[in-house]
């Protein structure tokens, strides 16, 4: 009755979605999505000679921590504006959209049809971004996804108290040194009330290095009982040929 009422428009075009979310079909089918053949790890889209590999050279660098991660569209300039809306410009009803992109990755990596008992972890935000925009957009990714799949939704990790550096102001390095020093297992979580799921899949809106994945991936798998941590994002951000120039 309300989508009768308030019918939903597209944020990129502006007429009437006519599927309830903020993107009509037209307009998301036209957005750019990653170009194959992509490195079987990181799922950043690969030269051919390096596909061949299955990893691409940075992959072939960089210390594994998460088994697996794809990201669903291109760093192109009409899907880094709908990450920015989500993320700074209080467009939070851009989730559900954004997350059907993530629910289209099912059809493409074979991975994630390994598990049907996949947790959803948003990457947790710090507490005075989150107090400023009032929602964590990776956790409005991951619980869109959620009623998609019917997967469950759970943080047990957290950020440290006093963390206010954004990732966006660090290069390659820093990030991944920060990104080692601010995520921390929540006690409920550390001391076994609760129990952390086998498989787990980190959801967040941008893939840039992979520090802030690998750094919870690495977290995570220091419990026992955590066999699989994939990650999915919503953009791909380009990165240079060395992610540490």
């Amino acid at each position: 009755m309300l989508d009768w009422l308030y019918p939903w428009t597209c944020s990129l075009c502006g007429l009437a979605s006519g599927n309830g979310t903020a993107l009509c079909n037209g307009c998301s089918k036209r957005l750019t999505r990653l170009e194959k053949p992509i490195c079987l790890y990181c799922g950043e889209p690969a030269r051919p000679e390096a596909a061949a590999s299955g990893r691409c050279d940075a992959c072939a660098r960089e210390e594994r921590a998460f088994d697996f991660a794809r990201s669903a569209l291109a760093d192109t300039e009409e899907n880094h504006r709908l990450i920015l809306d989500l993320k700074y410009h209080q467009a939070d009803y851009l989730a559900p959209a954004l997350a059907s992109f993530l629910d289209a990755l099912w059809e493409e990596c074979s991975l994630l049809h390994q598990w049907g008992d996949w947790a959803l972890l948003p990457i947790p935000t710090n507490e005075k971004r989150l107090q400023k925009r009032g929602y964590n957009q990776a956790e409005e990714l991951a619980r869109a996804l959620g009623k998609r799949r019917n997967l469950r939704c759970i943080q047990p990790l957290e950020r440290t108290r006093g963390d206010h550096v954004s990732q966006t102001a660090l290069d390659a390095r820093e990030r991944d040194m920060h990104a080692r020093s601010i995520y921390r297992l929540q006690r409920e979580w550390a001391v076994g009330k609760k129990q952390i799921p086998a498989h787990i899949l980190l959801i967040d809106d941008v893939y840039t290095t992979g520090a802030t994945l690998r750094a919870c991936a690495r977290l995570l798998k220091t419990r026992p009982e955590v066999r699989t941590v994939g990650a999915l994002t919503v953009l791909r951000a380009s990165r240079p040929e060395n992610p540490y120039q």
